[in-house]
């Protein structure tokens, strides 16, 4: 049993340097979604960006490492070096998102219930984008699924995340690959192997089906095949396996070319598997330097990273060591929108699947919503009034919306979703005037919203979300 004082030590156990190296690598995460985004462009030598943000040298070189293992900019020292723009992770940012995801205690029904509210979606969206080049890798995907002897199941969801590349979507293609590799934590192979082949020829043919709609370019068709092929998938995994298999299976380590980095995937999963006892100490500095065999510098690096993402902290003393702690969500919602900002996400993009989302979302707050539910939406929605939101993108009653779905996938989304449209909002030639306009009929908007989950009624939900969704395409960029 974990004390109160324990979960207290946990959440205060990071040094001063190191929180302020975590809120500096934030910043300039931040300052990059900002930018152009010119791989290989200098954002500021080491003199300058000392200046720039008023840090020591220290704090700065821990924010230069947490940034590196993101991918969001390498360091190049010596004349003309400095904090160089690069090419964003997506190993990083599948990795964060997934353990935060299983913190959350995400079941095999959220990721399904996750699954289907975005690939239907999407599915529709391949079938009228889609290039001829991507239908033909689609059919050649195909064909080598069709082609296998082995019952192994676990890279079923590639497919999955090639259809989300063909809707031109990069969030759609992110989202689709998290889920995926969660759900392979069920997919791993059972004692039965002819169970396990007849289920995957019956997926192949159900691939083969949907990738024949989306070739058609029907996308009605293709949204109901992807439908049908989600729900017989979680029916199956649902009746043949009873608990997820370790997250260290599923972990991609592709990217991990630092030591520190593999350390810090090990100790994710460590946490994982004990089941997040949020204040047990992992070890000190020295048993954890032994039990995985690596220097102090290699595991201190693995250590910023999990402090980072609020995962653990090492506690200094005597009686410190390295302790779990309860994960932020903030990290994980930087990481992401850095890593779409990066891919260019257009608001045609953002709104496409942010109705998507949404309007599944409040469906099922329909259905699950508790009258005290309903009250803090209208306290919201009061609260917004009061601080008269003089047009900026209000999405407190968003975000509590998909968290009340009940759903920790689509709450997690969502709110990547709407961090992105805040940062699109920023620095358009949208008028003042126009803004104070949107911000008005949006008021009125969430009050239509929350009227329609109160009286239960579904469709009329998701048509009043959809509408307001609609309309936020003049104040974005």
């Amino acid at each position: 049993m974990v004390s109160t004082d324990d979960r207290a030590a946990a959440t205060n156990a990071m040094p001063q340097d190191r929180k302020l190296a975590s809120r500096l690598a934030s910043q300039i995460m931040r300052d990059l979604q900002a930018s152009d985004w010119t791989v290989g462009a200098v954002i500021g030598s080491e003199t300058e960006l000392l200046e720039r943000y008023a840090v020591s040298r220290a704090v700065l070189r821990e924010a230069e490492r947490l940034l590196e293992h993101f991918g969001a900019t390498t360091t190049r020292r010596g004349p003309g070096g400095g904090l160089i723009v690069a090419a964003p992770s997506t190993g990083a940012v599948v990795q964060a998102v997934m353990v935060y995801l299983t913190y959350t205690g995400i079941s095999l029904g959220d990721l399904m219930e996750a699954r289907t509210c975005l690939e239907r979606t999407i599915t529709r969206a391949a079938a009228l984008h889609a290039t001829e080049e991507q239908v033909e890798a689609l059919r050649q995907r195909v064909r080598e699924e069709q082609s296998r002897s082995t019952s192994d199941p676990t890279d079923h969801h590639v497919l999955h995340t090639m259809i989300g590349a063909a809707a031109n979507n990069p969030a759609a293609e992110l989202f689709i690959d998290i889920l995926g590799r969660l759900t392979a934590r069920w997919s791993y192979p059972s004692v039965a192997e002819t169970t396990n082949l007849e289920a995957l020829r019956s997926s192949g043919r159900a691939h083969e089906l949907l990738v024949d709609a989306i070739t058609a370019g029907n996308s009605s068709l293709a949204e109901r095949r992807m439908n049908a092929h989600l729900t017989a998938l979680g029916d199956w995994l649902g009746r043949n396996r009873e608990s997820p298999r370790s997250l260290e299976g599923v972990l991609e380590s592709a990217d991990d070319v630092k030591l520190g980095t593999k350390v810090a995937r090990l100790l994710m999963v460590d946490i994982v598997d004990r089941g997040w006892p949020i204040g047990e100490v992992l070890g000190s500095e020295a048993h954890l330097v032994g039990q995985y065999g690596v220097s102090r510098a290699a595991l201190r690096e693995a250590v910023r990273l999990l402090e980072y993402l609020r995962v653990a902290a090492m506690k200094p003393g005597p009686r410190g060591g390295l302790i779990i702690t309860e994960p932020s969500v903030d990290p994980i919602v930087e990481a992401a929108t850095v890593f779409l900002e990066y891919r260019r996400i257009k608001t045609g993009q953002l709104l496409e699947l942010r109705i998507g989302l949404e309007t599944d979302a409040i469906a099922l707050v329909v259905e699950r919503a508790t009258d005290d539910d309903i009250e803090s939406l209208r306290s919201l929605n009061e609260d917004a009034t009061l601080r008269h939101y003089a047009g900026s993108i209000a999405d407190d009653l968003h975000l509590r919306i998909a968290d009340l779905s009940g759903n920790p996938a689509i709450a997690l989304f969502v709110r990547v979703l709407a961090h992105l449209t805040r940062v699109h909002a920023t620095g358009t030639n949208v008028s003042n005037r126009q803004r104070v306009a949107y911000a008005a009929e949006s008021g009125h908007a969430h009050d239509g919203i929350v009227d329609a989950i109160a009286q239960r009624d579904t469709a009329l939900a998701r048509r009043r979300m959809m509408k307001h969704l609609d309309l936020m395409a003049p104040v974005l960029q």
